[in-house]
């Protein structure tokens, strides 16, 4: 699913489709991906979500894109739509059977918002009210800010993907990032060592770089969970092989109801 760097994909590419271009037309084919608002349930639907995305994204060229954690906020003069990708969703050049809501643009060309399982959604709004909505309770940035202090009982892992404490780090980036920074999934928030809160931070900027990394030539974001991708993760889905960096064999856990994996080699429980 969509974690920051398949978010700050999707910011970089809508930047890149739309830059010097008009949207002139809009077509909803669900209206359950046009929202009233970002808190709105799947099934829910803006009544009059057509008309409203047409007012905001046809009268105005496109404007910047900003992300904070998972959302997009993409403005169009004062007005903007929020983009929130859910589990599935994404945004594409090349239609699909799950083509929710397309904008087509003056060059011929059309960027289709894609998703299966109807989580993510279109948010048209004001800019102003787009920037409240942005961050609206969430953490600070795991790109961009600096990592907050991690205090308490609860394990590391569970806390780094409470988004309200940082926002954008899913159960990928945290293992993979927990990997390279050598400290058990468990650990509690209050048994991190200096050196580990030494090392975290630096550890999740090197796998949200890493990530990033492996979209440089992608036209099409492939999420890792679908049936056509290959996993690039070092230790993600690999229980029982062989660590990359000490050879001891990959472990899996549940973790609220996620699974972890970790290595016990380089990762080894606090006693």
């Amino acid at each position: 699913m969509p974690e920051l760097p398949e978010v700050e994909f999707c910011r970089r590419s809508l930047a890149r489709w739309s830059a010097g271009r008009r949207v002139v037309d809009v077509a909803v084919l669900d209206p359950r991906s046009v929202r009233v608002n970002r808190k709105d349930r799947p099934s829910a639907g803006h009544p009059d979500g057509a008309a409203e995305l047409a007012a905001v994204v046809t009268r105005v060229p496109p404007g910047e894109l900003r992300r904070h954690g998972k959302r997009l906020l993409w403005r169009f003069g004062d007005g903007a739509l929020l983009l929130h990708l859910g589990m599935t969703g994404k945004w594409s050049l090349r239609p699909n059977p799950y083509v929710k809501v397309r904008l087509d643009l003056d060059d011929g060309t059309a960027l289709h918002f894609c998703d299966p399982r109807l989580l993510g959604g279109v948010v048209p709004t004001s800019w102003s009210t787009g920037l409240a909505l942005l961050s609206e309770g969430l953490g600070p940035d795991a790109w961009n800010d600096p990592l907050p202090a991690l205090r308490g009982a609860r394990a590391v892992k569970i806390a780094l993907m409470d988004q309200s404490l940082v926002a954008g780090l899913g159960n990928v980036q945290v293992m993979e990032a927990l990997w390279r920074a050598h400290i058990h999934p468990s650990t509690p928030c209050d048994a991190l060592t200096d050196a580990d809160r030494a090392r975290l931070p630096v550890a999740i900027r090197e796998q949200l770089a890493a990530t990033l990394a492996l979209f440089d030539d992608a036209d099409e974001i492939v999420y890792v969970e679908e049936d056509r991708s290959q996993n690039p993760f070092p230790i993600y889905r690999h229980e029982g092989q062989p660590c990359p960096v000490c050879g001891t064999p990959i472990a899996r856990m549940v973790q609220g109801g996620r699974s972890t994996y970790w290595c016990p080699g380089c990762q080894p429980a606090r006693t």
